[in-house]
């Protein structure tokens, strides 16, 4: 069975999410980290080139990235819903495990992949 998250929270501190997994394992994403990331077919069709950049942008008027809050999806993803009014990308459990920004997991990551 793969690793999933049996703790998340979106309030970690320093504009971060953090996961902690069924295997041991915790990871912490920055907001924009992930909000660049967007995993929906809108940001996808956007996302041609390399990923949106990691400083939080203004979106809306809005100087400053937030993440409002997360919603479970069935047992396999987690919906994340932006202070930039986007809420529509919904990230599987092992998208958001690939998506460790971690030193092991970066390590362990195939050349050219997100995380």
């Amino acid at each position: 069975m793969p690793p999933f998250p049996v703790k998340i929270k979106i309030a970690a501190g320093n504009d971060t999410l953090a996961a902690e997994w069924s295997d041991g394992h915790a990871s912490v994403y920055p907001y924009a980290y992930l909000r660049g990331r967007c995993p929906c077919a809108m940001c996808m069709d956007k996302q041609a080139g390399p990923p949106m950049p990691e400083s939080p942008l203004p979106m809306f008027g809005k100087s400053r990235l937030a993440l409002q809050k997360a919603e479970l999806v069935g047992r396999y993803a987690v919906q994340l819903f932006w202070s930039d009014g986007h809420a529509s990308g919904i990230y599987s459990f092992e998208y958001l495990r690939e998506l460790c920004p971690c030193e092991v997991c970066a390590a362990r990551a195939p050349a050219g992949s997100a995380g």
